[in-house]
């Protein structure tokens, strides 16, 4: 293989990104932030890489920790050595196919269950604690006039309630997000939204730049509209705006997906002096797709909406009360530019025919106790957090707890290459957890677990003492159980 090109040394901190965050060695850091770079295109095939020498001197680390990167990626299939002449890229990694999950567990990731321990991956809150006075439907509500005045009518609401869209436009607005109810549509969650804006903006063949970690179902909702999937790993910090922008730009992407507050799996946002690169990327023609699922979990103040900075036609944001209020309301919302809504819902009547008028009439009267209710969320969620970090450091001293620490789960990192024969031995031992495999864009093993902390106190206790004895039993790389003196009792 002849170079066609040799990238300049110069170039590398920008192609890197903050490639020393995370977990892992320096020189795994390294290795996988050039990966990434491959993988995004922006480092091509037949490319020589700086020199070993000078990779040590450019970035301030030892010679020994380079020479360490480059045998990874070699052994990846990322670059090939040549003696006397240097690294090249040979194209992409070839990814490594993660252990088989058990379908029973596959299937709970996708479709959910309630009958799990609290660490399960689809756990959600619960309504036991949202103010009886707001879960009331009468008569007069339902049938003569919503709230506000607004007649019943058929129930067919394709763009939702006014009353709803008021409702929802005004709390948006009150949070540093000004939005008219004439943009907004409602659905039923962020699924719903994301599966109109893909549907409506994306063709067979389009490129979509990803963050990874991300939710699993935007990347099944991805793959459904058969698109080529771009991925930029964040690593143990939010996503590099820049580096997703250049990834953007070089794969000539039609549209972005990010979590710019709360990402799903690390809890990070992107900070307010980053997210200009986003508004950038719809001023270049790209569609920013933002999912704000979860972003009622990050404190006080949290960074604008990247919307909030740019009325742009090119920026949609979507967003849901189930993750934050109780899954079973089934409402969430799409803010667009208004002259998009009414494409948007030519979309959505395909599918349906509006969301559910009891949920909508529920959500106006949930809505005036918000910020209770997020501020009582925000205080379950960290309690349990507090409870699982003293664990893990107690008691589980070779697990690390990675993210920002905001948000209803925690990404923790086992010392393995893959956590799914763990994820998978534990589920035959009675307790299932989220595999971070399931949560990565380019279909990598990862040797990251998802924990959630949105079931009750007694239940996240239980369901890590089980993860606890499981991992007790779980046999190292030797085959002999990791602790065999630890307490097989809660």
């Amino acid at each position: 293989m002849v170079s066609t090109r040799a990238t300049q040394l110069a170039e590398m901190p920008a192609l890197l990104g903050e490639w020393r965050n995370g977990s892992g060695s320096l020189a795994e850091r390294l290795a996988t932030a050039i990966e990434q770079a491959i993988e995004r295109g922006e480092l091509l095939e037949g490319w020589s890489l700086p020199s070993e020498r000078n990779l040590a001197s450019g970035l301030d680390v030892s010679r020994s920790s380079i020479v360490r990167s480059m045998q990874i990626l070699a052994e990846r299939g990322a670059i090939r050595r040549v003696h006397g002449a240097g690294n090249f890229v040979t194209g992409p990694p070839r990814a490594t196919r993660p252990a088989s999950l058990p379908p029973s567990l596959r299937l709970k990731y996708q479709l959910g269950s309630n009958t799990d321990p609290g660490i399960i991956a689809a756990t959600i809150p619960s309504s036991s604690d949202l103010p009886p006075e707001a879960l009331t439907l009468s008569a007069t509500d339902l049938l003569e006039a919503h709230p506000g005045g607004e007649r019943s009518g058929s129930g067919y609401n394709l763009a939702g309630l006014s009353t709803t869209r008021r409702a929802i436009a005004s709390l948006l607005s009150d949070h540093d997000f000004p939005t008219a109810p004439e943009s907004l549509i409602i659905t039923t969650g962020a699924t719903q939204s994301l599966s109109l804006a893909l549907g409506q903006m994306l063709a067979p063949g389009d490129v979509v730049v990803v963050e990874s970690p991300t939710y699993p179902t935007t990347l099944d909702l991805l793959r459904r509209v058969g698109v080529r999937v771009v991925s930029v790993g964040t690593g143990d910090a939010a996503i590099d705006t820049n580096a997703l922008a250049r990834a953007a730009m070089k794969a000539r992407a039609k549209m972005v997906v990010v979590m710019s507050t709360c990402n799903v799996a690390t809890g990070h946002s992107v900070d307010a002096g980053a997210r200009p690169a986003l508004v950038a990327l719809a001023d270049a023609g790209i569609t920013v797709v933002d999912d704000h699922t979860l972003a009622d979990y990050h404190p006080a103040p949290r960074p604008r909406a990247v919307a909030a900075l740019s009325d742009h036609r090119n920026i949609i944001t979507v967003g849901s009360f189930n993750k934050i209020y109780w899954g079973g309301l089934r409402i969430g919302w799409l803010r667009t530019h208004p002259s998009l809504v009414e494409s948007l819902i030519r979309t959505k009547s395909k599918t349906d025919a509006g969301s559910s008028v009891p949920s909508q009439i529920i959500l106006t009267k949930l809505i005036p106790h918000h910020d209770a209710i997020v501020e009582n969320r925000r205080s379950q969620v960290a309690r349990r957090a507090e409870h699982v970090r003293r664990i893990i450091h107690n008691e589980l001293s070779d697990w690390r707890v990675e993210g920002a620490g905001y948000g209803p789960s925690m990404w923790v990192r086992l010392p393995v290459h893959d956590s799914a024969k763990f994820v998978a031995f534990a589920y035959r031992n009675g307790t299932a957890v989220g595999y971070g495999g399931m949560y990565r864009s380019d279909g990598r093993a990862a040797p990251h677990i998802r924990l959630t902390l949105t079931s009750s106190d007694e239940d996240v206790a239980n369901g890590l003492a089980d993860l606890k004895i499981a991992w007790s039993a779980f046999p190292g790389s030797d085959g002999t159980p990791n602790n065999g003196n630890l307490a097989r009792t809660r």
